[in-house]
């Protein structure tokens, strides 16, 4: 089984510390960790089995955005599941409607993604608060596919780790059946919870 590594996601340079907008004066500058997200890395998608973004970092939400994805195998769906401790839990630890599951479906049964170069799926992967403790992990994406050359389908879709509540530190994006092909991106960034 073929692994990409995204992102072994660190601090930003400079975003680990935190000042106080300035009360008086003219012009400032806002300098990095400021603003409503920040990037972390991007990535062209390879021939792989599974894509793992890897590294949350502590008091951030994560976005992974895949951008133009496509599978080896025509009509899929994007699965993911998530790691704790660097170890992906593979059991049945998830629920997306039906409980007991090995993964979360991301793309809708009815927004299945083909495999023709006019088709694919973009999506935006939400990751509330993974490395809070005490809380259960909950994912969601918006996004749209298509799996016909004329029909595109939008989807939101959403689910949880129901295995315990500790951190999680990653997320595996896999097709549920077949490889990636080495099209499209994948992006991440992150957002500052304090």
């Amino acid at each position: 089984m073929s692994t990409l590594l995204v992102a072994a996601i660190q601090d930003v340079a400079g975003a680990g510390s935190k000042a106080t907008l300035p009360t008086a004066g003219a012009d400032f500058t806002l300098g990095p960790g400021w603003g409503a997200l920040e990037f972390v890395s991007a990535t062209s998608i390879s021939a792989v089995t599974n894509i793992d973004i890897t590294g949350f970092a502590t008091g951030y939400d994560y976005i992974v955005c895949v951008r133009g994805g496509l599978p080896g195998t025509d009509n899929t769906v994007v699965e993911g599941q998530f790691s704790q401790s660097t170890t992906f839990n593979t059991g049945s630890s998830y629920s997306d409607g039906t409980a007991s599951q090995s993964s979360i479906s991301l793309s809708t049964p009815s927004a299945q993604v083909g495999n023709a170069s006019d088709e694919g799926v973009s999506m935006d992967i939400t990751i509330p608060e993974p490395n809070v403790g005490s809380r259960k992990k909950f994912v969601w994406t918006a996004g749209a596919s298509s799996y016909t050359d004329t029909v595109t389908y939008p989807f939101n879709k959403g689910g949880g780790f129901d295995a315990n509540l500790n951190a999680v530190d990653g997320i595996r994006l896999f097709w549920s059946s077949g490889d990636w092909t080495a099209v499209g991106k994948i992006y991440v960034f992150r957002g500052r919870l304090s």
